[in-house]
């Protein structure tokens, strides 16, 4: 088959539905779930290197046989957990039959000789890609779900991984999915897992052609600056006359997958986070796009990763940054970012064309990304509202239309009706009615005073709203019943420049560029400034002297360059330095005009020493600003001394002057082991209106710190300082302090200690605040910690990990709402408890069946937080002594016989600093009213004999716990239990395991009623079962339950006893058959229909109540698989539920 059908196969089945493919050519590892059997791999295992855990234990070869050269594994008894393999394989199948010639193709003379010249296919019909050289991994199937007591539903999946080659010249990397993910990784980590990446890839040395979802970076050039994730088609092409003339171009036609915006934090004070990013055009409640943002501090980037500086959280476009820099008020965060944005379809077509050459560069860059105007996404616009938009032009302030829509009732979203009181007319309630609900209505924050609405309350659907009545014709609410319209846009730029290397030391560039940026594409009007243009023309040379052993030690860099923007011109994304408004005195002065940025400068460099540079600067902005600026940057080593250094010195004028002195310096010296150093960082900013004399504006600060660090940091770093920062602000034509922060802190590392690792850092800080009239800030102190400890001895008979962090930030409030999605598909069901129609908070339940499984519960983010003091702990501890006494005798050899695995975490954030209990986890009761919101987990699993083939026990102590904060209240739950089980083989074909757990669950929902039970609950199961064999297995099984709810003001309680069997009947060929049945007996004292009912009922009826479950599996092919279910339940006094389904899935 070839490379172009086989492109044309993948195109035509899957089209754009397209992810991420890795595949680790050496050691194999998998997670599988195994019944019975399971083929682990389509290749033979290597025999030595084959190993199998469960968790963390592994099996022993008499608990499983495994033909290494089909890869088949069986399991002897069953395990509930899934097993990690782990393994290394040959490149070939030994099960498989290999031969040089089918003996098939032996003439016989009786055979018609015509059939000796037909020509067969190639590859089999199985293999749908064809070749040898191509791995494959995947599947697809289609299925459908159906009962009496749910609509039909159909369900299909496509997961389709390649990689390899297609032909002699060209090679495959493609995942293909048509899952829709609606979420995003999560950004705790420094490397981020693309799995909503789909793409199909085709490349060699010279070409890469990319359909799907790909990333259009930076392209040659200084203005055309971007980093976009997009999906659709690009194409890049290489090629060269002459190995030193190269010639690139890349075309990309997409739809871009976010917009850009930049946005400048502020720092609090003793607040790590979290801190929201909004739209560009303050768009609230964004989605960040996974791995587009940078993050800066102070002007320095930052890393991504809980181990590093900051994580964040892409769905809720919240970031915290980690115990390794303090936030304080004098922190400058800067944040770029792309966001989802659902206003449009936006397109997006790029360009690029570049040569190089010994003498000569040249490169040109298009880029166009637009909105489509006449296919909005999120909003809706009538015709009346575009006529409207095409009116204001570029006002974008302008453009917000009414939001009441008249859509009649339904009742699975809050409805208002319109109604006239107190003289007032077409005022909106909300209501339930049918007969007048008939208006849905987004409500806009507009801020106290500009509003006649408020919120009032929330419901499972979302917020309600409530007018409030004007006093003296001025409103008294926050909210209006407006909607403000995002316009549709369109941005272009086109670049072209030349490098001109005239020499081996010198060169001359130039790049000119031409933006369009059309605010308004609905508006014919405004147009006169949405064109700009820019010029950046350089000269460099580079002067190379003193040589030593024939190589220059020492160059002087010379450089003159000049930058022209028109007061139009919009670039794509930021392209200059993170702060370079800062550095000018130009940030949030809203200057307006050309352009104009000149620079002289010169750069010594030594190549063992460093280098000095020195730059003379003019920037101005039309007649608003014109500013000149001396900067110096360097970093010097020499006998000892460490030096690095920035420095600049800003002369400027505007509506007012303004001089501004800034320098940060770190110098060190080794001292033997030591390097003790000095660090400042010192800005004096001067504002002077035009009677000369200081403004409020103008600010003094010196901040210089101390410390000690060691030098060789290969097996150990560490380091201890001491800084102070003054703050001063102008009084009487002086600077006056007003402001003390004090902070020390310490850092540790320690590699060198065997299977040990130690890191630890801390941070105190105490702000005093001299004049509060000057400084609007609150004296706090502030402290930060984070402790990781990993220690593994004797054979890793002990591993122990602990993870312990300390700081303070806020806690949002969040909103939830439930949304009804097709039967199946949820979690949570509506039980209509108080019979009224409406759904309220209280009456949603996780579903215990799937064919009520119809809500979801989504969280709403909030604008109002909390301050808080948080505590991260994860603790591990796994004690195996097998390891090291299995073979030991009497004492030593009973203690082999136990193993333990503990897990302690909790995330927990408290208001109050009292005693220190905010930094101990194990003060952790929900009910503590300082507690705002907590995650604890609690585990240890005690093992006895755990490996053992005859008996084994185990011990279980489990403890949940949450509390989470709400816009109207707290939502708290506890699950906590203490089970023993353990399990006898009798024989090699019965065994028996029996279990008994007590535990309690409860709830406290201060945001709702009816939701508060505590329910202590006792229960004891045992089970027999029989396997003659590998292909068959019966259970029988008996469980008795007692629950009691502690509360007083029901008591419920409810008695269930019950019996069943489960069974298992596999052969290889004709497939595996699965059910079970079970009859159970509810005594129930107490209201039904409540939440506590449904708990303790677990969704059942008193009385009598049956359940059974069948499934039947077969491999139809040899890549076909047809799965069949079905489940029923039957209640007294209700009808049978019949729930099925049916999949077929083939394997690539």
């Amino acid at each position: 088959m070839s490379a172009m059908k086989i492109i044309f196969i993948i195109l035509l089945f899957f089209g754009f539905h397209l992810g991420v493919f890795s595949q680790d050519a050496g050691e194999r590892t998998k997670m599988l779930k195994v019944n019975d059997s399971i083929r682990i791999d389509t290749l033979s295992i290597y025999p030595n290197s084959f190993q199998a855990f469960v968790g963390d234990t592994p099996l022993t070869p008499s608990q499983y046989r495994l033909n290494f050269s089909s890869a088949l594994f069986v399991i002897n008894q069953p395990v509930e957990d899934s097993i990690r393999f782990v393994y290394q394989v040959f490149p070939f199948d030994l099960s498989k039959q290999y031969q040089l010639r089918d003996s098939s193709l032996v003439f016989d003379e009786n055979r018609d000789k015509s059939t000796l010249f037909k020509i067969e296919n190639f590859f089999s019909v199985d293999d749908v890609f064809g070749g040898n050289e191509l791995n494959k991994n995947g599947s697809i199937s289609r299925g459908i779900s159906f009962g009496n007591n749910q609509d039909l539903g159909i369900n299909s999946s496509l997961n389709l991984e390649l990689s390899g080659k297609i032909s002699s010249n060209l090679k495959i990397l493609a995942s293909v999915s048509d899952a829709n993910i609606p979420i995003q990784p999560e950004g705790n980590t420094n490397k981020l897992q693309e799995f909503d990446k789909v793409f199909i890839q085709i490349y060699n040395d010279r070409l890469k052609l990319i359909a799907g979802d790909f990333w259009l970076s930076k392209p040659t050039g200084y203005f055309m600056n971007y980093r976009k994730r997009a999906q659709g088609l690009s194409i890049n092409y290489k090629w060269n006359k002459q190995q030193d003339k190269v010639w690139s171009t890349q075309l990309s036609g997409a739809l871009s997958k976010g917009k850009f915006n930049r946005q400048i934090i502020q720092g609090i004070e003793a607040n790590q986070g979290p801190y929201r990013l909004v739209g560009a055009e303050n768009e609230p409640f964004i989605i960040v796009l996974s791995g587009t943002e940078k993050v800066f501090i102070d002007g320095r980037l930052l890393e991504r990763g809980q181990e590093y500086d900051y994580t964040i959280d892409y769905n809720t476009s919240e970031i915290i940054f980690t115990s390794r820099n303090l936030i304080t008020k004098d922190t400058r965060i800067v944040v770029e970012f792309q966001y989802s944005d659902q206003n449009y379809a936006r397109s997006l077509l790029q360009h690029s064309l570049s040569y190089q050459s010994k003498k000569i560069d040249f490169w040109l860059n298009a880029y166009s990304e637009q909105d489509a105007k006449n296919q909005p996404l999120q909003q809706e616009l009538s015709s009346e509202q575009r006529s409207y938009l095409a009116g204001i032009g570029d006002s974008l302030d302008l453009a917000v239309v009414n939001s009441v829509d008249s859509v009649g009732f339904f009742d699975n979203q809050n409805l208002y009706k319109l109604i006239d009181s107190l003289g007032f007319d077409s005022i909106l309630v909300f209501s339930v009615n049918p007969d007048s609900a008939f208006y849905r209505v987004f409500f806009e924050f507009v801020g106290d005073g500009n509003g006649d609405y408020i919120l009032e309350s929330y419901n499972a659907l979302g917020k309600v709203f409530k007018w409030i009545e004007p006093v003296g014709n001025i409103s008294q609410g926050n909210y209006r019943a407006s909607r403000s319209i995002i316009t549709p846009k369109k941005q272009q730029m086109f670049s072209t420049g030349l490098k001109w290397k005239y020499s081996k030391s010198s060169y001359v560039e130039s790049e000119w560029a031409l933006s369009n940026m059309d605010l308004n594409t609905y508006s014919s009007l405004s147009k006169q400034d949405n064109v700009g243009y820019s010029n950046r023309t350089r000269w460099m040379n580079t002067t190379s002297f003193g040589k030593a052993d024939t190589i220059s030690l020492w160059s002087l860099i010379t450089k003159a360059e000049i930058e022209y923007l028109s007061s139009s011109f919009t670039p794509v994304q930021q392209y200059r330095a993170v702060e370079f408004d800062r550095d000018w005195n130009t940030r949030f002065k809203g200057y307006q005009g050309n352009q104009i940025l000149g620079t002289l400068g010169t750069k010594l460099a030594h190549k063992k020493r460093g280098s000095i540079s020195l730059d003379a600067q003019h920037f101005s902005m039309g007649s608003d600003y014109s500013g000149q600026r001396a900067y110096s940057k360097g970093n010097w080593k020499q006998k000892g001394w460490d030096a690095q250094w920035d420095a600049s010195y800003l002369q400027a004028k505007a509506a007012s002057k303004s001089s501004f002195l800034r320098h940060r310096l770190d110098v060190s010296k080794k001292l033997g082991p030591l390097r003790i150093g000095y660090k400042d960082d010192h800005e004096r900013n001067r504002y002077q209106d035009t009677s000369f004399t200081l403004s409020a504006q103008s600010y003094e600060f010196f901040d210089y710190q101390f410390y000690i660090a060691n030098q060789d940091t290969s097996k150990m770093e560490y380091k201890l300082y001491y800084r102070e920062r003054y703050d001063r602000r102008l009084e009487s034509e002086s600077f006056k302090r007003t402001a003390i922060a004090k902070t020390t802190g310490a850092e540790l590392q320690i590699n060198s200690l065997k299977n040990q690792k130690i890191t630890f850092l801390s941070g105190y800080r105490s702000l005093d605040v001299l004049d509060t009239f000057a400084m609007n800030q609150t004296p706090e102190n502030s402290v930060i910690g984070r402790l990781e400890y990993t220690f593994k001895a004797w054979k890793n008979a002990i591993q122990w990990s602990t993870f312990y962090e300390i700081g303070s930030g806020l806690e949002q409030k969040r909103e939830f709402l439930y949304i009804q999605v097709n039967d199946g598909q949820g979690v949570y069901t509506w039980i209509d408890y108080n019979e009224d129609g409406v759904k309220d908070l209280n009456e949603f339940e996780i579903s215990q069946f799937i064919d009520q499984a119809n809500y979801i519960r989504v969280f709403v983010p909030s604008n109002t937080y909390v301050t808080t003091y948080f505590n991260e702990f994860n603790q591990t501890i796994y004690l195996r002594p097998e390891r090291i006494w299995s073979r030991k005798k009497g004492l030593l050899k009973v203690l082999s016989l136990f193993s333990d695995q503990a897990r302690f975490r909790v995330n927990k954030k408290s208001n109050a600093f009292l005693d220190g209990a905010v930094f101990n986890p194990l003060n952790n009761r929900i009910a503590d009213t300082n507690l705002i919101s907590t995650i604890a987990f609690v585990r240890n699993s005690l093992f006895f004999n755990r490996t053992g083939a005859i008996f084994g026990a185990r011990y279980i102590f489990q403890e949940n716990q949450s509390k989470t904060l709400l816009a109207s209240g707290f939502d708290s739950k506890l699950a906590s239990f203490h089970e023993v089980n353990a399990r006898w083989n009798i024989t090699p074909k019965f065994s028996v395991l029996a279990t008994v757990q007590d535990g309690i669950k409860n709830t406290i929902a201060d945001y709702t009623s009816g939701r508060d039970y505590s329910i202590n609950y006792s229960w004891f199961k045992t089970s027999i079962s029989y396997q003659p064999s590998t292909n068959f297995r019966i259970t029988l099984d008996g469980r008795i339950v007692r629950k009691i709810n502690e509360l007083p003001v029901e008591g419920e309680s409810c008695d269930i006893k019950d019996i069943g069997t489960t069974f298992k009947y596999n052969q290889t060929d004709k497939g595996s058959l699965q059910g079970s049945i079970k009859l159970l007996k509810i005594d129930f004292e107490g209201t039904e229909n409540s939440a506590v009912g449904f708990e303790m009922l677990e969704a059942l009826r008193p009385g009598i109540n049956y359940t059974w479950s069948f499934g039947y599996q077969k491999t139809v092919s040899k890549n076909l698989q047809l799965t069949i279910q079905y489940l029923g339940r039957k209640s007294e006094n209700t009808r049978i539920i019949h729930t099925g389904g049916m999949e077929l899935r083939a394997f690539f």
